[in-house]
């Protein structure tokens, strides 16, 4: 049988070599929804099938999808994955190194981007929150609402912030 092994110590018990979805999900710590996705948009190559349509995960499957997962725990996107993946191909540790390097460079980049923007919406929070402390709410609310969420004066938000 094609992915078994056969162990003939006493009782001939059959080893299979693939594995079901959620015991690769498993391996991994990911959720098989997340095995299927990364199959759907081609990170992972879609295994052969038994004869009742079960995926059958091959050790090269496991050990790529291992190579994603910690990827995206970097907090690599799996467009940035999906260009790692030639450089590494299972085998090229030196070329995946620098390019790892370089991806970990440029996401460092993004979040310290992120971290200015979110000090500067904190600061306009701590505006807003001042702002709402300095005057008792009114007997009945303003048609533009100002009374309970007045208009932050601090900060305009980039479009990437503000989504």
């Amino acid at each position: 049988m094609q992915g078994q092994g056969l162990d003939l110590a006493p009782g001939c018990r059959v080893y299979r070599v693939e594995m079901r979805i959620s015991e690769l999900a498993d391996q991994v710590g990911i959720p098989t929804s997340t095995v299927r996705y990364y199959e759907r948009i081609g990170l992972l190559d879609s295994p052969v099938r038994t004869a009742s349509g079960y995926r059958d995960y091959d050790a090269d499957s496991a050990t790529r999808l291992l190579f994603i997962a910690r990827s995206r725990r970097l907090g690599l996107s799996c467009e940035q994955i999906t260009d790692l993946l030639p450089a590494w191909d299972g085998a090229n540790c030196k070329s995946a190194h620098a390019r790892v390097g370089e991806l970990i460079t440029e996401r460092q980049a993004e979040i310290a981007g992120q971290i200015k923007e979110l000090r500067a919406l904190s600061a306009q929070l701590d505006g807003v929150r001042a702002q709402l402390d300095a005057e008792p709410p009114p007997r009945e609310c303003c048609s533009d609402l100002s009374c309970c969420v007045p208009e932050p004066e601090l900060l305009q938000l980039s479009d990437r912030g503000a989504r």
